[in-house]
């Protein structure tokens, strides 16, 4: 079953480009993490520390946002925040996976701070929830 969440489909690379390439956390950790700033790339791991955010009153389009949520990914190379930023009808929420869900996750890197300890966080655009192992 894979989860794309309403509004994430605002930062989905336009057609034609590359598809996102599979990097482990490490590398996104690393210093050559730099070099995947605002790039569109996909993460396996197991969801923990999901937190849910109250739905948000926004825009105009849009009114509430519901199901926005961070949550940490790890893989077996580390660990970094993921941030999910929702959408405008409540089955948003119920398509976020839970704690300990293995999934494979696409989204933009956000490198905020280079420097050690790094801060590296990935904007959200697809959930795949895979089967455990």
């Amino acid at each position: 079953m894979t989860w794309s969440l309403l509004s994430v489909s605002l930062f989905l690379s336009p057609a034609g480009a590359a598809e996102p390439e599979q990097v482990s956390i490490h590398m996104l950790l690393s210093p050559q993490g730099i070099s995947y700033q605002q790039h569109l790339v996909t993460i396996e791991g197991v969801i923990n520390v999901l937190q849910i955010l109250p739905p948000t009153v926004v825009g105009r389009k849009c009114h509430v946002l519901y199901g926005q949520a961070t949550f940490v990914l790890e893989d077996e190379t580390g660990s970094l925040t993921a941030e999910v930023l929702g959408g405008c009808k409540p089955s948003a929420l119920e398509a976020l996976p839970k704690n300990g869900s293995h999934v494979r996750v696409t989204g933009h890197v956000h490198v905020r701070k280079n420097e050690p300890p790094r801060d590296v966080r990935v904007q959200v655009t697809q959930i795949q929830l895979l089967e455990s192992h």
